[in-house]
């Protein structure tokens, strides 16, 4: 068994002014930064053997203000990001046309696929630990309904993580 806090990232500016940030490295406010820091303490009592989270620096950041000074191996992988939203990313939320998505764009049944990945690296190199897993919305969304055995036709129907929001799971 592999007992996975799963957690996304503090709130980014991106975030604030409805970005499709994507694979954009990402920049935490205040909040998402004090976000960290309370995710941090969420943890702080719970005996971690390892973080794995992904490469995009709006992560990176996350875990190094909530993990502090605990010594803990970390692995780093693009496995974890987020969905890559193609020619949209960095375009406003609002300003696209949702039923038309274009043709660069990760489809949700590539990120469900790349979620079934992360969840088969996770059991292969993870046994018997508490492993922390830091990454991103719609990445974490899909994670949990590979774990859960939703089918990625429903895949909408698992809850949003909220930026610094932590569960857990047992795999």
């Amino acid at each position: 068994m592999v007992e996975v806090y799963l957690a996304r990232h503090g709130q980014t500016e991106e975030n604030v002014c409805r970005i499709f940030q994507g694979h954009l490295p990402g920049r935490l406010t205040d909040e998402g930064k004090q976000q960290a820091i309370a995710l941090g303490e969420y943890l702080k009592d719970i005996p971690l053997d390892g973080i794995l989270s992904s490469d995009l620096d709006r992560v990176v950041e996350t875990v190094r203000l909530a993990v502090g000074s605990r010594h803990l191996p970390w692995k780093i992988t693009p496995l974890l990001r987020e969905i890559n939203w193609g020619s949209w990313t960095g375009l406003p939320i609002d300003s696209v046309d949702k039923s038309c998505y274009p043709e660069n764009a990760e489809t949700r049944e590539m990120l469900y696929h790349r979620a079934e990945q992360c969840v088969d690296f996770i059991r292969g190199n993870y046994q018997n630990t508490r492993l922390l897993v830091v990454a991103h919305g719609l990445i974490n969304r899909s994670i949990r309904a590979v774990v859960c055995g939703i089918p990625v036709s429903e895949l909408y129907t698992v809850s949003r993580m909220q930026n610094g929001e932590c569960c857990r799971l047992e795999l």
